[in-house]
Parts: structure tokens; C-alpha cells; sequence
């Protein structure tokens, strides 16, 4: 398969895993997360049920829009920061990659917020695929500071801070907060490195 051609192909398939997405929010903030099903997401898709099983593997992961893709490019985006490079920074970059405006959609993310205050049963699902996310990126981390993530904890506390930093971010954002969300990953980040003294 030629360059042009993978780039097409990728980029079908994130359009097709945002419309997968975006029907499952919209059904659900219209009729409620236990009236609509994967049939229902899948027509408002226009996809295949077997289509949007490929992309999600549950109802769950398609309303909050987390797949095992997410991983993989957490892991390529950390692979490809140089390895003598401070960790903060590196996770830093991959925020800024996940926040960027061809990856960042502040009206989608203030619906999913929305549906998931609206959707207490969401809750797990989402505090698992956290969990997930966090696992990955400790070992990656521990990988990179040439660590045992058994023997130290730095490597997840190092993680669990800067996502919580960037969740704390976006939370200020959708409450009126001031600036932009990268000028408060750049201000969170600033207070990572250097502590809050």
C-alpha cells in the first residue's frame, strides 16, 4: 500500500470511528443509555453492527469513544520523543497531540461530559478505561526512566499526576475557567515540574 494511500485509509477509518462516536452520544443524550443499542448506533453511523464492533468493542466504549487505537498511539507518540528527554515533557507532547485542533473538538467533549454527569452507569466504564489508559503509559514510562513500576512508584505517580493535571484543565474549561486548555496544560505542567511551593 502506497503513502497516500495509508494516509487515506487512516483517516476513513477516523472518520468512521467519529461517526460511530458522535451517534452513540447523540442517541444517548436523546433517549438515554439503556433505550439505545448497537443496532441504533450503528444505522445513525450509517455502519454495519459488525462495523462498529470493530471499532468498539461495547455500547460503553463507543458512548465515551475510547478504543484500544487510543493506546497504540499513546505508545507511538511516546516512541517517537527522543529518549534523553525530560519524562514530563514527553507525556506533555502526547497532551498536546491529543489536544490539538485536528484531535481536539471542545463541543464533542462538552457532550460527552454531559452524558457522562447525565449517565451515572457510564461511570464504570469510564473509571476503567482511565485505568487502562494510566496502566499503559506507567509502563511505558517505567520503560523509559529504566524502571521497575513494582519496585517504584514514581513511574505512576508520574503518570497519575499529569493526567490528573490534564483533567483538571479540561474541568476548568467546561467551568467557565479562563484562556485556552493549552495555556492551562502549559501553566499544569509548569507546576509538575517545578512544584507548588
Amino acid at each position: 500500500m502506497t503513502e497516500p494511500d495509508c494516509g487515506l485509509r487512516e483517516r476513513k477509518k477516523r472518520e468512521t470511528r467519529l461517526a460511530i462516536h458522535r451517534a452513540a452520544l447523540d442517541l444517548v443524550e436523546e433517549a438515554g443509555f439503556d433505550a439505545v443499542t448497537t443496532d441504533q448506533i450503528a444505522a445513525r453511523a450509517g455502519v454495519s453492527p459488525r462495523t462498529l464492533f470493530n471499532y468498539f468493542p461495547t455500547k460503553e466504549s463507543a458512548v465515551l469513544g475510547a478504543t484500544p487505537a487510543d493506546l497504540d498511539e499513546m505508545r507511538a507518540l511516546l516512541d517517537a520523543r527522543p529518549a534523553s528527554e525530560p519524562i514530563l515533557q514527553s507525556i506533555r507532547a502526547i497532551v498536546e497531540a491529543r489536544l490539538s485542533p485536528t484531535t481536539y473538538d471542545p463541543q464533542l467533549r462538552a457532550q460527552r461530559r454531559r452524558v457522562i454527569l447525565n449517565e451515572p452507569s457510564l461511570g464504570p466504564a469510564l473509571v476503567g478505561n482511565n485505568i487502562r489508559a494510566e496502566n499503559v503509559l506507567t509502563e511505558l514510562v517505567a520503560d523509559r526512566l529504566g524502571l521497575d513500576p513494582r519496585e517504584s512508584v514514581r513511574p505512576r505517580v508520574t503518570v497519575a499526576s499529569a493526567l490528573a493535571a490534564v483533567r483538571a484543565c479540561i474541568e476548568h474549561q467546561h467551568s467557565g475557567g479562563s484562556g485556552t486548555v493549552e495555556e492551562a496544560v502549559d501553566e499544569a505542567f509548569l507546576l509538575l515540574e517545578h512544584g507548588f511551593a
